[in-house]
């Protein structure tokens, strides 16, 4: 895959710009980290990472919380919603991750997949099997809009924006200090750059 199959994708699933924009975000900052990995002696697949980077949100439109195109900050067309409905009935009750994962593997995508599947919140509780894996995570959980912030902004935000009220429990406790070692595990790992 290169960015013009990825431009493609977007495209044809009509990704909206402000997804794009976070995507492209998020890839720069997984990058960045790669390379700082690679720096400290380990084996990174960069334009794997960064081609996952770019789609992970691919097809975010079918389980966005709140739903409502028309009030964006930009125009949307008649075109981008109907596909956008058709998406979030086909896929309805998926994670935007499982639907993406899905489309790559059948475009024979599989490890790319992967990656982006493992990107979705409880993921850290459940576990990692690469650094790939962990760092399009942690990118995503550093990358507000399209802005790199605090790991603790980042996590405020998706409460607000994605639990639904009441969820703020002990669960979700421990999933925050479970992304907070996780930061610790990546930047002590990058330390041991040369």
């Amino acid at each position: 895959m290169n960015e013009k199959d990825v431009e493609k994708l977007y495209r044809e699933f009509h990704t909206p710009p402000h997804v794009r924009a976070h995507c492209k975000a998020v890839a720069d900052f997984a990058v960045d980290l790669g390379k700082k990995f690679i720096a400290a002696g380990q084996r990174i697949d960069l334009k794997m990472l960064r081609n996952a980077a770019l789609v992970h949100d691919l097809l975010r439109v079918v389980d966005f919380r709140h739903f409502e195109p028309r009030k964006w900050e930009y125009k949307v067309s008649d075109e981008d919603i109907k596909c956008w409905e058709r998406l979030r009935e086909k896929y309805k009750g998926m994670h935007h991750g499982d639907a993406t994962a899905e489309i790559l593997e059948k475009r024979g995508y599989g490890d790319m997949a992967q990656v982006v599947r493992r990107h979705k919140f409880i993921q850290v509780d459940e576990g990692f099997d690469t650094w790939e894996e962990k760092i399009l995570y942690y990118a995503d959980k550093r990358v507000k809009h399209d802005k790199v912030v605090t790991l603790e902004e980042r996590l405020r935000d998706g409460k607000i924006r994605n639990v639904p009220e009441g969820r703020d429990g002990e669960h979700e406790k421990r999933l925050d200090r479970k992304n907070f070692e996780l930061e610790k595990e990546i930047f002590d790992a990058i330390k041991t750059a040369k």
